[in-house]
Parts: structure tokens; C-alpha cells; sequence
């Protein structure tokens, strides 16, 4: 095998020497060190192989022994690149090309992070970037033993990891920590009182002496269960309360917004530049311009996929669009859709444990604004704990 290599490198030929004595042929190249293979003679003729390099210099031996030469055939790199000299690209390509390979070799190319079930996978990708695991970044350098211990103790919830460099591909695996059950292990007695005023519509008392009465009605810090209980015996307990206790508790909100406004939209026209991207390198492969007076960008990118692998290769493109403006007024009737987004926004984001009972919608014009006025009743819970000291 190692000669076939060295053979195709240098290159060879196949040949035919003719004459009456193509013995003597022979002996006169073995005398000159010429070496040569595959032998086979014929009638009056030989066929043979051998180095381009050494077929130059048989000229005299084959004089001396009155035999001609004739090539049949021609092998190895010498002769490949000879018959694409004309075209110098493709030969400076493929060497680009094969270069380009052994250096981007010794870069990852694709993250993968499995095993991730709580933390956060862009969390555990950022942290690794910071350690050098990133699309693009070196890995001969890298201490895989360094980063899996940094990474662990900057996120306490992984309990286990391993970071695999398999060629290009950094594969990461974790195993996140058991979380422990809080348990409320506290045994200072406490009392339940209520956060904000309202009216007693449930009582869920686990543990306690309930002070309170459904329908009745209690201001904030009133007492609704006690941690203090009288025994058979009667003599005092003391406990930590714990109940749940409902109430109809009324909020207002209020808010405006203006009448005339600034209303900015896509207009429609847009440009687009597109980019090949390979690692961090970034080639352009269109130019636009655009004098838009006011746009927005964004940018997408489609990268290769080879084997389920994201490969860090593809196109970005990215657009810019034109924003218009245009003035406009605010009829009664938008504004009331606008304060009803809102609205619902508030309960559902603000107030997502609450259940409303009611609410009351006042809207109104001053000046240049309109004012909304909104009256609820939420039903909630209002209870909240309060330890206390027991004393002799």
C-alpha cells in the first residue's frame, strides 16, 4: 500500500521497449541503478513500469542496446496536475479546500445539551459559552474537567454533567439535583390575620381556633384564626394556625389614555440582505440600500442540517422594513376595546389566584384624554400568618 502511495506521488508510466535485444535493455538499466517494475516480455519487446524520473534518463540505454521506447500509459499526481495546469483554480481549490477542512476541524460546530428538565437549556448554553463550549470556539484548548466543574457550581441545580467532544459536535449531558420538599419545619406558634378588609364568604381552617364567621366583615390585621387553644384540660395550646380563608374585597383601578395619537405601522416596502455564514465567518451575497426614514430590523437564519445535526452553515437574512405614521383620533368605542384589553390583562396577570365577582366599568372624556374608572370585587384569599411570642 505505502509503495502504491509513493508511486502515485511521483508519478509513473508504462512502457514498450522493441528492438532485438530488449534482454540487454535490461541489464543496461539494472547497471544504472534505473529501477523498474511489472516485467512481462514478448516478442522482441518488453513491457514494463516505471518513475517518470527515471524513464528521462534511459535514452542512452536504450541506445546502446538498440531497443525503442514507446509510452502506453501515464499515472500519478505529476500527470494529473500537469493535464489541469491550463486550469490553475481547480487544483489551488481543492488545496484551499483540504485546508479550510484541517482548520475548521479544530472548532465545534454544533451544542447539543440533553437531560435538561428545570434549568433552563439557554441558561446552561450561555455558561458554557463563557467556558469556551460554543459554536465556533477552539476545542484543542479546552479542559473538559475545568468546565464541567465551573458549570456545575454556577448552576447549583445540576447535579451531574459530561461534556463530550466527538469531532466537531460538543455534546452535553446532564442530570439535575433532586429537589427537596419544603416542609414548614418552624414551631413558633403563629395566628392567621387578614391582609386587606373584606367580607368572610369560605373558612378552610386546618389547625387553629377560627375567630371569624362567613358574611362577616373584618379590616386588615383583624384576627381570623388563633393559634391559641384551650385543651380539655383547660389549659392553653399553643400552635401554628393555618387556614384559608376567602373574602369579597373590593379594588379600583384607574387609567387613561390620550384621544389623539401616533399610529406607526409597516408600510409594506422592505429590504433584504442575505448573508452565507460558516462558524463566525459571514460572506454577503447581495447588496441593497434603502433610505427609509424609519425602520425596524430583524434577522432570520436557516442553518444546514446533516444527520438531525445543526450545522454552523447556512444563510442569515436580514430585512428592514419601513414604518409609517400617521395621526389619528380615538373614537369612544376603540378606547373602551383598549380598556378592556387591559382589564383583562390586569386579572390575568395581577390577580391570577382572584375570582372576579364583579366589576364596573365607568368611562368618560376630559381634554384631550379618556379616563377609565373600574370598580371589582374580587374573591380571594386574605389570609396570611403572624408569629408571636409565648411568654410566662
Amino acid at each position: 500500500m505505502l509503495v502504491q502511495i509513493v508511486r502515485f506521488f511521483r508519478g509513473y508510466v508504462d512502457f514498450t521497449a522493441s528492438g532485438k535485444f530488449p534482454e540487454r535493455f535490461l541489464n543496461i538499466t539494472s547497471r544504472y541503478g534505473i529501477n523498474l517494475w511489472n516485467a512481462k516480455p514478448s516478442k522482441h519487446s518488453i513491457n514494463a513500469s516505471m518513475y517518470i524520473s527515471d524513464y528521462r534518463k534511459i535514452r542512452l540505454a536504450a541506445k546502446k542496446s538498440g531497443v525503442k521506447t514507446r509510452i502506453n500509459a501515464k499515472h500519478g499526481l505529476p500527470f494529473f496536475v500537469n493535464k489541469y495546469k491550463p486550469r490553475i483554480g481547480i487544483p489551488i481549490g481543492a488545496a484551499a479546500g483540504i485546508i479550510l477542512i484541517i482548520v475548521l476541524s479544530n472548532f465545534i460546530w454544533s451544542v447539543s445539551v440533553t437531560g435538561a428538565q428545570t434549568v433552563s437549556e439557554t441558561k446552561i448554553k450561555q455558561v458554557l459559552s463563557e467556558n469556551g463550549v460554543k459554536t465556533g470556539g477552539y476545542k484543542n484548548n479546552l479542559d473538559v474537567q475545568k468546565i464541567e466543574r465551573d458549570t456545575m457550581l454556577e448552576i447549583d441545580e445540576i447535579g451531574w454533567m459530561s461534556v463530550n467532544l466527538t469531532g466537531n459536535i460538543a455534546s452535553i449531558e446532564i442530570k439535575e439535583k433532586a429537589q427537596k420538599p419544603k416542609l414548614d419545619s418552624s414551631t413558633t406558634p403563629c395566628n392567621v390575620k387578614a391582609k386587606c378588609d373584606g367580607v368572610i364568604t369560605d373558612i378552610k381552617a386546618k389547625k387553629g381556633n377560627v375567630q371569624v364567621k362567613k358574611g362577616s366583615g373584618v379590616a386588615k390585621g383583624d384576627l381570623l384564626v388563633s393559634g391559641i387553644i384551650e385543651t380539655k384540660m383547660n389549659t392553653l395550646q399553643y400552635v401554628r394556625a393555618n387556614a384559608e380563608v376567602f373574602a369579597d374585597v373590593v379594588y379600583k383601578k384607574d387609567s387613561s389614555i390620550k384621544s389623539e395619537y401616533e399610529y406607526t405601522f409597516l408600510s409594506g416596502e422592505k429590504t433584504e440582505r442575505n448573508r452565507v455564514f460558516l462558524l463566525w465567518l459571514e460572506f454577503p451575497c447581495s447588496m441593497s440600500f434603502s433610505s427609509y426614514e424609519k425602520s425596524v430590523f430583524s434577522e432570520t437564519s436557516q442553518n444546514v442540517i446533516c444527520n438531525d445535526v445543526v450545522l454552523p452553515l447556512g444563510l442569515k437574512t436580514s430585512t428592514q422594513s419601513d414604518l409609517k405614521s400617521v395621526e389619528k383620533k380615538l373614537a369612544k368605542s376603540d378606547a373602551e376595546k383598549i380598556f378592556m384589553n387591559d382589564l383583562l390583562l390586569y386579572e390575568a396577570f395581577e390577580k391570577p389566584k382572584s375570582k372576579v365577582v364583579s366589576r364596573k366599568i365607568n368611562i368618560n372624556k376630559t381634554g384631550d384624554e379618556f379616563h377609565c374608572e373600574t370598580d371589582y370585587i374580587f374573591n380571594e384569599n386574605i389570609a396570611y400568618s403572624e408569629d408571636f411570642s409565648v411568654t410566662d
